[in-house]
């Protein structure tokens, strides 16, 4: 049979209350047992004395039983075995003996309920055979109803062991689905705010880098540049700015929780993201900036821009912001060439390459190389995609990705940085 099952541990009151009615049950069964027999038992040619000290004997056997019966939990089986050998000579201890005894079968141990089975049979054969002899009943017939009601008391502790399993099994089972929808709910959370944290490394990199590049320029040039094309390149520095602050209140937005007028979470709501049909703004105005964009996007690919998803549209958009960002910081002045075009799959083809600047110590910005490719892998690895990008001599080179936004280190005059994704989707 299998173990016992342990529930978890009842309020004090609870508890009292349990033993209580448990209690008022065993005794009351044991004064009924006391009332149906002793009127039946033959006593002529019994003196006062012996009657006396049965009754007295029945009483006090009963009464230790039922002080022992609340302590039966402590010690199961000893305490068991002690009431049912008391209730062998008091009718009294029968309630208290058979209420141990359905409490044993509940833990379901077999060699348990043999022992108590065997002791209480023993107990009433003596009592009927030796302590008050009833020649109306043949031995046997006593055996069998002794094992007959052992049994049937046998059966109720194990229907309420196995009722008391089953309830435990549905609760561990609703804490345990209660547990894994938290951890469900916490994931997602956390993929939604390292999303969001994409996002922003994207949105607000590609910002900075512009006002990183027109404050450059007034403190390289202020001197000679007129009143006009001051206030000029300072209007686009205060633009930008506004722009990555609007773009940062958008972000936070989503990430600050606020409550409801009843108290309810009410997350905000994420701002529309850009997506393929929005990078031909996006060209115009990094050469607004300043950069040299050459885009070579045929017709066919033009026409199929919106027959690509939005999840993969989006990631291959924000790919070439933070490849434009990268260009930007880490090879100032130098063309910048994007390509888009379709391929089977279906897939869409974002190839972005720049020459790389050469005697250039440090990003143009001031900054040090960031986790922008890091991030790139990770967007195309999200779409089932693939990514590469590095330094070649002349050609698109096979360099490692996701080692960090590539700054132009040492290498030789004609190198060319490159950053190549493709983006399948399913139709």
């Amino acid at each position: 049979m299998t173990q016992t099952v342990t529930l978890p541990r009842a309020p004090l009151r609870q508890r009292v209350w349990s033993e209580s009615w448990r209690l008022a049950v065993a005794a009351l069964t044991g004064l009924l047992t006391a009332a149906l027999v002793w009127p039946t038992m033959d006593t002529h040619g019994w003196s006062d004395l012996h009657v006396g000290g049965l009754i007295l004997g029945d009483l006090g056997a009963g009464v230790v039983a039922l002080v022992l019966l609340p302590f039966r939990h402590r010690a199961p089986l000893v305490i068991t075995v002690v009431i049912v050998a008391l209730s062998a000579v008091s009718t009294l201890a029968v309630g208290a003996a058979a209420l141990a005894l359905v409490s044993l079968a509940t833990r379901r141990r077999a060699a348990e309920i043999a022992v108590a089975g065997v002791v209480m049979l023993g107990a009433t054969v003596l009592y009927d055979v030796v302590l008050a002899p009833d020649q109306a009943t043949p031995l046997w017939q006593i055996v069998v109803i002794g094992a007959v009601g052992i049994a049937l008391l046998v059966a109720i502790g194990i229907g309420i062991g196995q009722r008391r399993a089953l309830l435990l099994s549905l609760r561990e089972r609703a804490a345990l689905l209660e547990r894994d929808q938290q951890l469900r709910e916490d994931r997602a959370r956390e993929q939604e705010r390292a999303h969001l944290a994409r996002e922003m490394h994207d949105v607000l990199g590609h910002r900075l880098s512009l006002v990183a590049l027109h404050a450059g320029a007034l403190e390289y040039r202020g001197p000679g540049l007129t009143p006009d094309e001051t206030v000029a390149a300072a209007a686009v520095v205060r633009a930008e700015a506004h722009s990555a602050l609007t773009d940062l209140r958008d972000v936070l937005g989503v990430l600050r929780d606020t409550h409801g007028p009843h108290g309810d979470d009410v997350t905000g709501t994420a701002p529309p993201q850009p997506v393929l049909l929005d990078l031909p703004a996006l060209l115009d105005e990094a050469r607004a900036a300043g950069t040299t964009v050459r885009s070579s996007i045929d017709d066919r690919t033009v026409a199929a821009l919106g027959d690509v998803p939005t999840a993969v549209g989006r990631h291959a958009y924000r790919i070439v912001q933070e490849s434009l960002t990268n260009a930007r910081r880490h090879a100032p002045g130098q063309p910048v060439d994007v390509t888009l075009d379709l391929v089977p799959g279906p897939a869409v083809r974002v190839l972005v390459t720049n020459a790389v600047a050469t005697g250039t110590a440090a990003p143009a910005d001031g900054g040090t190389a960031g986790h922008g490719l890091r991030g790139l892998e990770e967007r195309a690895r999200l779409v089932g995609g693939t990514f590469r990008a590095g330094v070649g001599g002349g050609s698109a080179g096979s360099g490692s990705a996701g080692s960090g936004s590539a700054g132009p280190g040492s290498v030789g005059s004609g190198s060319v940085h490159v950053v190549e994704a493709v983006l399948p989707w399913t139709s």
